[in-house]
């Protein structure tokens, strides 16, 4: 599901100017592999439940790019996020948890990085209304099922939270399928 739209996303944004990324809630390190493959200067930690680590350090030990990457584990809700980083990736993430959960989630991030970091949200963002694209309308309800909280936001839902956290949009990009960044 993710492999798409991680190489989408390091074609779609120059991490050149960052030295370390914080995958948030990064299952088993899809997007940061996917990264650091693109950009090898950099270096990179997967912040995950015991759970995923466990797999993610499985999966990871077997990529190029494996050390480079600490595997750190933790709630994102209940233990303080690795810091030292410059760029956070948020992948797949916003559509598990509810608007109150990400705001929290955005805070939280908000706080544990320096002036100038940048905040990457990949999803299935929406229209206003969660009509479009279809692909993000229709499994909005599976998402509710299955996490019990979340669904398919839309863009302007994302663009108040970052206004309520301090941080600022700077674009909305897409990227493959009906995830954009």
């Amino acid at each position: 599901f993710s492999g798409f739209g991680a190489a989408a996303l390091a074609a779609a944004y120059d991490f050149s100017p960052h030295h370390r990324i914080l995958d948030v809630a990064g299952g088993t390190g899809s997007f940061l592999v996917a990264v650091l493959r693109r950009y090898p200067a950099l270096k990179g930690t997967l912040f995950e439940l015991p759970g995923a680590c466990n797999v993610a350090r499985k999966k990871l030990a077997k990529e190029a790019e494996a050390d480079r990457i600490a595997v750190v584990e933790g709630d994102v809700f209940k233990d303080p996020l690795p810091a030292g980083h410059d760029a956070l990736i948020v992948a797949n993430t916003a559509h598990v948890f509810s608007a109150r959960h990400n705001i929290e989630l955005m805070k939280k991030m908000r706080e544990g990085v320096e002036s100038g970091a940048r905040l990457l949200l990949v999803d299935l963002w929406t229209n206003p209304v969660h009509s479009e694209p279809l692909a993000a309308a229709l499994m909005s309800g599976t998402f509710l099922l299955t996490s019990g909280e979340g669904q398919a936001y839309s863009e302007q839902e994302a663009d108040a939270w970052l206004v309520q956290t301090g941080w600022r949009k700077l674009a909305l990009k897409p990227l493959a399928g009906p995830s954009s960044l």
